[in-house]
């Protein structure tokens, strides 16, 4: 034992001695040096973390002077904090004027007066234990718009345009509050008059609300019910590269890139190009102008009634007043196609516009004559005749969908239309046929006749998926279409499907615009 103690004094780790004693002696220490090591390893650590802290505060500061500089040289924001766009056209007054003026002090504290007092309003709201109007996912219901007088100047060499937009309002319960959608653009003025003659309705304020894509204009005073009065809004956008709301495509001919510009509003993007009443239960009717350079020619759900040439090499299209219709069918186009013509036997005029290759070798004539025939059908199967004077057929680029039935303005992306029967496969051909039924059985089901709301979208979309089958087998008997295909294509299939946990009722509830797109399935067209 004392010999072991012994051993562990002299650091031998209790050993005796020995053999083993030896193999197992002390070996040298190193503490000092790995304590001089650990030293400079966090003292060099520290420092870092010292540099990349000023280096942060100095970014920091530069960041906020450069945006004090740019806020300087650009000039003051518009009144109503509405936003502006890029582009000289869309500059906003004062700027490039140096800080400081008057009336830049002036405009900056009637912003900040208004931001106050929609905070305060906001507040008050919250008190009552209510969401203000511009905050609800649905419009509020105190309004019904009853027409559209909407003018507009497309600018395609810079991709903007311009608008005006007169709507006539009826007051269902009395409000100060005008709600409707806007998203996306700048809005330069607003007017409220009773009527024409009378005079205007003071406007307190007016601002955009981009968490639920709408515009709001306080009054004064309250609305009186059952009066009717009339909105003007002037405004001005970008025509998008985002193929939703007014967007631009392109295509090339003899070497050159032209451009065109058309509309996809379904479901909740016609408040990108006007402020609207942008859902489906307010039905109004439309009277549309365009105003485009010459070069270019128009389009939209009616037909053109009146032409005026300007001197500086522009044309203003005046349109046809549209039925009562929802937004999200209702569309325009700018571009320089060419067409073809056919006309059904009650008079319907049927165009098929396209690039002038595409007309030229006749890649648009095979939808062109099934397009008149299925019009003729349809008449005669629901015993409803077509309703619009016209339908123009109109094959783009570029298209979010394969097709969208606007009402008497029908857009197909290229490949969902135009084909040469001599050389296209039976394939393609039955799915071009079965698109192009499709979006014309929509011009009863979900124009003419539209769903209140989207969670019912199955009353449009399960009939028009349902007359792909009887409208192909009354083109084509032999395919046995309605009574062989149907059911291994829909029945089987969506049976399958209706048995899984995931599968759901056909009408879907849709408290806001952003629960929308998942009812486009295929239980809602084939269930």
């Amino acid at each position: 034992m004392i010999e072991e103690e012994a051993a562990l004094r002299n650091g031998s780790r209790g050993l005796p001695p020995g053999p083993w004693a030896e193999a197992a002696g002390p070996r040298p220490r190193t503490t000092e040096r790995h304590i001089a090591v650990h030293k400079r390893l966090v003292l060099g650590f520290a420092v870092s973390i010292l540099a990349l802290l000023a280096v942060t505060m100095i970014a920091v500061l530069l960041t906020v002077r450069f945006e004090e500089c740019g806020a300087a040289a650009d000039g003051p924001p518009r009144a109503g904090g509405n936003g502006s766009l890029p582009g000289a056209a869309r500059q906003p007054p004062g700027a490039g004027q140096p800080p400081g003026r008057p009336e830049e002090e002036e405009e900056r504290g009637g912003e900040a007066a208004a931001k106050e007092k929609e905070e305060e309003e906001e507040e008050e709201w919250q008190r009552r234990r209510e969401l203000p109007p511009w905050a609800r996912p649905r419009l509020p219901r105190h309004l019904r718009p009853l027409h559209y007088n909407l003018m507009l100047s497309a600018f395609m060499e810079n991709f903007t345009f311009s608008g005006e937009v007169n709507v006539q309002l009826e007051v269902r319960n009395a409000s100060r509050y005008i709600v409707l959608h806007a998203h996306r653009m700048h809005i330069e003025a607003v007017r409220v008059a009773e009527d024409k003659l009378a005079g205007g309705v003071r406007v307190a304020r007016s601002f955009l609300y981009p968490q639920t894509q709408v515009f709001v204009v306080v009054l004064n005073r309250s609305l009186e019910v059952q009066r009717s009065y009339n909105l003007k809004i002037i405004y001005n956008a970008l025509i998008e590269n985002e193929l939703l709301g007014f967007f631009r495509s392109s295509y090339v001919l003899h070497g050159e890139r032209r451009f065109l510009g058309v509309t996809q509003f379904s479901p909740t993007h016609a408040r990108k190009a006007f402020p609207c009443f942008d859902e489906p239960i307010y039905k109004a009717t439309f009277k549309i102008s365009i105003r485009h350079q010459a070069t270019y020619l128009s389009l939209s759900n009616m037909p053109v009634e009146t032409s005026v040439f300007e001197e500086d090499g522009w044309v203003t299209d005046h349109f046809s007043q549209t039925p009562l219709m929802s937004t999200y069918y209702l569309a325009w186009a700018v571009c320089n196609f060419t067409y073809r013509e056919t006309v059904t036997k009650s008079g319907v005029v049927v165009r098929l516009y396209a690039r002038p290759d595409a007309i030229r070798r006749g890649s648009g004539d095979y939808a062109l004559n099934i397009t008149r025939r299925l019009i003729e059908f349809y008449e005669d199967y629901f015993k409803v005749p077509y309703s619009l004077p016209k339908l123009d057929l109109l094959a783009v680029p570029k298209h979010p969908y394969a097709a969208m039935e606007n009402w008497g303005l029908s857009v197909f992306v290229e490949q969902r239309i135009l084909l040469d029967p001599s050389i296209s496969s039976v394939s393609y051909l039955l799915d071009v046929t079965m698109v192009i039924v499709h979006e014309l059985c929509h011009q009863w089901f979900g124009d003419l006749v539209t769903p209140v709301w989207w969670e019912d979208v199955w009353l449009k979309e399960g009939f028009a998926h349902y007359f792909e089958f009887v409208g192909t087998d009354y083109l084509y008997p032999g395919w046995n279409m309605e009574k062989q295909r149907f059911l291994t294509d829909v029945l089987h299939e969506v049976m399958l499907l209706d048995g899984l946990a995931s599968s759901h009722p056909v009408s879907q509830e849709v408290q806001q615009a952003t629960d929308i797109d998942r009812v486009f399935d295929w239980i809602a067209y084939k269930k």
